[in-house]
Formats: structure tokens, sequence, C-alpha cells
């Protein structure tokens, strides 16, 4: 069942914009790896086409973490899809960061919504 942050406005206007938005991803499992799938898009103003900038499948060992940082160059608003397998006591976060690195948006697992599927990536 994957989840979704849904779509997240980035002010395309002000110091506030994020530039990238960082993943972290936690496997609090004691003895089990975690498989974990993420998609970033990213949406112009029209929000009529979701452009993707970043497709990942890998894994993290028990007790271990792994972070991602893709670009948000563009992007008006931007969405991550995640989803983990294996391991069930694993933390998926996202940050929008801006340009000195302060967090402009957080969204935590449990505030992202189930989703039925990943979205195709032709």
């Amino acid at each position: 069942m994957p989840y979704s942050t849904g779509l997240l406005y980035n002010s395309p206007t002000g110091g506030d914009r994020a530039i990238q938005l960082i993943v972290t991803c936690l496997n609090d499992s004691l003895n089990i790896a975690a498989n974990i799938e993420l998609q970033v898009f990213r949406w112009d103003t029209t929000q009529t086409a979701r452009i993707p900038i970043g497709h990942d499948l890998f894994q993290v060992g028990p007790q271990a973490s792994r972070t991602l940082i893709y670009p948000l160059t563009s992007a008006d608003f931007y969405e991550l899809q995640s989803d983990f397998f294996s391991a069930t006591s694993t933390l998926i976060l996202a940050y929008g960061v801006d340009s000195v690195g302060n967090i402009t948006q957080r969204v935590l697992q449990s505030e992202m919504v189930w989703i039925d599927r990943f979205t195709n990536i032709p």
C-alpha cells in the first residue's frame, strides 16, 4: 500500500521556496531489512502535468537509515509517493528545504495518505 504526501505547494516567490526535497528513511527493525520504493514528482502552476524527478528502489538494513535528496527546480508543487516492504518498523519522512537549509515544509509518514498504487512512470 503506497502512500503520498499529496500535492505540496511550493511558493514561487519569496525566500521560503523549497529548492530540495530531503527524504529520510529509517528502519527501526532489530533484524529485518526494509525494501523501500520512492517516486518524486514536480508540477508546474497549471497542475496539468506530473513530471517525474526521482524513482528509487533500495534496501535499508536493520537499525539503519538512508537519506535521499531530490532537486525541486521549477517545482511550484511537488509530491512524494512511498512504500516499504519486509520490515514493518520503517519511517519515511519528507522535508522541503530552502536555499539556506531551512525546512519550509515537513510531512511525517503518519500525515501521508494511502493510495491504491504508484503512479505509472512512462
